[in-house]
């Protein structure tokens, strides 16, 4: 990579007064700014104009949250200042590890600018081992937990279980923890039970050896032994057979295995991360999955929320696969149209994100930012005759029908009155979070939203725990 142009200095600021003001403090501080104020402008420019720094005017988060995953996805190690008044944002910097940005309060004079620069460039706060450390997008309040969790876990060396819907991107969680570890430099292995047999899911995650007297020895090392001292993670367990489910309650509690065919265990140090698309503790009750196991696995949880609850990332993880795919494919940059996005935010995802990053990479490759499949528009139409049946989680949305059938499963324990308040509170409490979204977390202006007094609304949301 050719080093950077320390003397260029871009600025992205959609006001005119505002990117005249701030171009003129940087003429005046010596360096050659370039100015722009869309994205996909200033992201088809970056590799032609090499700057030292990146100036990002009184944007808002989302396009905050875009131009930094822009650098990241494209491996830019340029520090970001960022002028703005929004307390928001130093939080978001924190809570995704964005290190190499600054936050300097307006109005700015070009002595406070040249401060920022300074220890910008002073702190070295760019980090190469940061380059590898997978995106993990969102900005919702279950994603923030989710990050806050992945920065604890990356610290420790317990066993963790991450369970979600398929496509939510609980491996892409496994490898954040795992590059944020001191293991980072070992192998991340990873085991998908789905795709092998249960011979061969042996042979492969324990090795084997074969008998010498057969005249010759045949000998594979497993893939636990393959993840020594790294991180081992195993998808799909739920699928496990109950022989591996034996043998895996081997390695978690005596940290060792016998490879097929020998009697001699193998000491291993190797983090044990599992995901499941199903709840183990339901597949327990039914005598599906080992309970003992479970246990073993269930030290800490993470629960991957489905793409249809955390609707207000659907805008940003679109900017973000647009953008990544764009580059890919060495695409100009464009914007997604927001009738597209209104579309998006409409639609149920069964698929999750995974089906999001699909429908963004057909319009790229069919270079047509204007172009939906047929599918997804009939899905979509299907979609909104079933709001009221809450499949649709906008602001209308109720308890999801899955949470009624596992009430009904336990209607002998627990008693309909019983049920109806614990429904009334998940309402209460998914209508709070949606006017909390829609109104940028403004607490009086969601009170009015919801009808509800001030008071009331904050009684609510400690009594909930939301935020």
């Amino acid at each position: 990579m050719i080093p950077a142009d320390k003397n260029n200095i871009v600025i992205l600021e959609t006001v005119q007064a505002k990117r005249d003001y701030l171009r003129s403090i940087f003429s005046q501080l010596g360096y050659t700014p370039f100015s722009f104020d869309t994205e996909v402008i200033c992201f088809d420019n970056l590799s032609l104009l090499n700057p030292g720094l990146v100036i990002l005017g009184d944007l808002s988060l989302i396009r905050i949250s875009r131009v930094i995953n822009h650098l990241k996805i494209r491996n830019l190690d340029l520090p970001v200042l960022i002028i703005s008044n929004d307390h928001e944002i130093q939080h978001f910097l924190d809570i995704n590890g964005f290190d190499h940005a600054l936050v300097i309060m307006t109005p700015v004079k070009p002595s406070d600018v040249n401060s920022a620069i300074n220890r910008i460039q002073n702190d070295g706060i760019t980090d190469k081992m940061l380059k590898s450390y997978p995106l993990v997008v969102g900005n919702s309040p279950e994603m923030v937990k989710i990050k806050r969790l992945i920065s604890k876990l990356s610290r420790s060396k317990n066993t963790v279980l991450i369970q979600g819907e398929p496509g939510t991107g609980k491996e892409l969680v496994a490898r954040a923890i795992h590059s944020g570890s001191d293991r980072r430099s070992n192998p991340f292995i990873k085991v998908n039970i789905a795709a092998l047999s249960e011979e061969l899911f042996e042979k492969e995650m324990f090795g084997y050896l074969t008998d010498p007297s057969e005249g010759h020895q045949k000998n594979k090392k497993g893939l636990l032994k393959i993840a020594d001292s790294g991180t081992i993670f195993i998808d799909k367990i739920e699928k496990a057979p109950t022989s591996i489910q034996s043998k895996m309650l081997q390695v978690l509690d005596w940290k060792s295995l016998s490879e097929t065919g020998s009697q001699m265990p193998n000491k291993l140090d190797v983090r044990v991360i599992v995901a499941a698309d199903k709840n183990l503790g339901v597949l327990v009750e039914k005598r599906k999955f080992r309970k003992d196991l479970f246990y073993r696995l269930n030290v800490i949880n993470i629960e991957m929320p489905p793409l249809r609850s955390r609707s207000e990332d659907i805008p940003l993880l679109a900017d973000f696969f647009n953008d990544r795919i764009c580059g890919e494919l060495d695409r100009c940059y464009f914007d997604i149209p927001q009738k597209n996005k209104d579309l998006f935010l409409r639609y149920y995802w069964p698929g999750n994100v995974k089906e999001l990053k699909n429908v963004i990479k057909n319009m790229v490759l069919n270079a047509d930012k204007n172009k939906i499949p047929a599918e997804f528009i009939q899905h979509n139409l299907q979609n909104e005759s079933l709001k009221g049946a809450g499949r649709n989680q906008g602001f209308t949305a109720i308890p999801e029908a899955s949470d009624i059938r596992a009430y009904l499963r336990e209607l002998h324990r627990i008693s309909l009155k019983d049920i109806r308040k614990e429904f009334i509170k998940k309402t209460e409490k998914k209508l709070m979070k949606e006017a909390l979204v829609k109104t940028n977390w403004n607490r009086k202006k969601a009170s009015m939203l919801l009808d509800i007094s001030y008071k009331s609304l904050l009684n609510k949301i400690k009594a909930y725990n939301i935020g």
